[in-house]
């Protein structure tokens, strides 16, 4: 930051990009998914893992995360479902570090919520990463293809 830059509040900060794109790794027997090395490098001072929507995980550089529940600690008060959201996304959150070959251990609990047995996808998704069941991930890319060539830059807010 050179003299003329004002510090960034944290509320303003820039998300952590961790990557675009899509890969098809598979868990070991014990777990462990090889993370694509060009998703690692944001990931190599903590990561968590958490469940998401649409039965996937999400995978967040530490800082991240602990960002984004800063964000949402506080809407957890206007409802039960609110703090339902809260509980179930913070107490499944799973902090870890890579290990030498660039994997995570998928805990049994998010396997199985996530319907993970052994071929995976992980997709790139900018500041975080989701870990599919690459059959789900399928039928999920299948059904909602159709909608995405219907779409038209306008009603996204973007003009191409």
């Amino acid at each position: 930051m050179d003299s003329t830059d004002s510090p960034v509040s944290t509320d303003e900060r820039e998300p952590v990009f961790v990557g675009y794109g899509t890969y098809r790794p598979r868990l070991d027997d014990k777990g462990r998914l090889t993370i694509p090395a060009k998703f690692r490098a944001p990931l190599e001072n903590g990561l968590v893992i958490c469940n998401w929507f649409t039965n996937a995980l999400s995978v967040f550089p530490e800082d991240e995360f602990n960002a984004l529940v800063k964000k949402i600690r506080p809407t957890a008060n206007r409802s039960a479902r609110h703090m339902a959201f809260y509980r179930i996304l913070v107490s499944g959150a799973d902090v870890q570090q890579l290990d030498k070959q660039g994997r995570i251990s998928i805990p049994s609990g998010q396997r199985g919520y996530a319907g993970l047995d052994k071929d995976c996808v992980v997709n790139g998704l900018g500041e975080r990463l989701e870990v599919w069941d690459a059959t789900a991930w399928d039928r999920y890319n299948e059904e909602n293809l159709p909608a995405f060539s219907e779409m038209e830059g306008a009603s996204l807010g973007i003009e191409f």
